[in-house]
């Protein structure tokens, strides 16, 4: 299995399981954007629920001073062949107070087989980590960590 999901918006590999589970297959043939769009945007709330029920809830930690704990993947759209998903998360603190935010990230689907209950993604990225009490470099150290570790590509089962 892949690392975990955002915690790769963290520090250690956590935001794949948003998408991640499978190592995607290779392409042979090129997609309809315009269908993976539409097709996307009819499907949102099952794959919502289907991320939201391998990550919402789930901790991973950081280090031995930092957790972080996925509480939602608030939304997941379709723009064409590229998807973004956005997440609200808590970096629990032992020393200071806990963090509050969203981390945003952003992909390619290379596949989406309806019939297989699949979606397949690469160039997936973190564009943005937002959390309070925390000094914007410190959100930008925690997007470069997540953007190193993050696998560039894999798959997403829908049931």
């Amino acid at each position: 299995m892949n690392k975990p999901v955002l915690l790769a918006l963290a520090l250690s590999g956590t935001l794949t399981s948003v998408i991640s589970h499978h190592p995607a297959p290779a392409q042979a043939r090129s997609l309809d954007c315009h269908q993976v769009e539409t097709l996307g945007r009819r499907y949102e709330s099952q794959l919502l629920s289907a991320v939201n029920g391998k990550v919402a809830g789930k901790t991973h930690r950081i280090n031995r001073r930092k957790k972080l704990r996925i509480n939602q993947v608030k939304s997941i759209a379709f723009d064409g062949c590229r998807m973004k998903v956005n997440a609200h998360v808590t970096l629990k603190r032992k020393v200071r107070r806990d963090a509050h935010g969203t981390v945003k990230m952003k992909a390619r689907i290379t596949s989406f087989s309806l019939a297989r209950g699949k979606v397949c993604y690469d160039e997936a990225r973190v564009t943005d980590v937002s959390l309070s009490r925390t000094l914007k470099v410190g959100e930008r150290v925690y997007k470069w960590v997540a953007n190193m570790v993050l696998p560039n590509r894999g798959c997403y089962t829908i049931r």
